[in-house]
């Protein structure tokens, strides 16, 4: 298994800002995370990672974090970023280029974050919002018994 790139980590870092004890665990987590796999796909990379049996997990165990913001060189017209959490642990990190192809050697131009306003509009911002935070910390599970 192989580590984290500088970029990968950087990023991953990014999705664990916070006081969160959730977040907290997830820190972690991510201190002995490996690479177990990495998918290009073209216009971006699913990241899989492995995380011991022996760390803890978080609850929910279906978290979702798409609130960093970040853009790459190269890549002109935007990248989506998500942090998949399942079963109580780090999955994966998911990016995609919005229109143009993925890197083979990403470099971060700009890394900040995402406020999810109620309208469902994202809007860019220096530091993490904390509501935003709380809304992915309340787990997927809950939004599907909400409706």
């Amino acid at each position: 298994m192989e580590r984290l790139t500088a970029f990968e980590r950087r990023v991953l870092d990014a999705f664990l800002v916070g006081t969160e004890p959730q977040l907290e665990i997830l820190r972690a987590q991510a201190a002995v995370a490996r690479v177990s796999n990495r998918e290009h796909t073209g216009v971006g990379a699913y990241i899989n990672l492995e995380i011991p049996a022996s760390t803890p997990r978080v609850s929910p165990s279906k978290i979702i974090f798409g609130d960093v913001n970040i853009q790459v060189a190269d890549v002109p017209h935007g990248v989506s970023s998500l942090l998949w959490v399942t079963s109580g642990r780090i999955a994966f990190l998911e990016f995609a280029a919005h229109v143009d192809s993925w890197p083979k050697d990403p470099q971060i131009t700009h890394l900040g974050y995402y406020r999810h306003e109620p309208s469902g509009t994202l809007v860019p911002v220096d530091r993490r919002d904390s509501s935003t935070v709380a809304r992915a910390l309340a787990g997927t599970d809950a939004k599907a018994h909400a409706t």
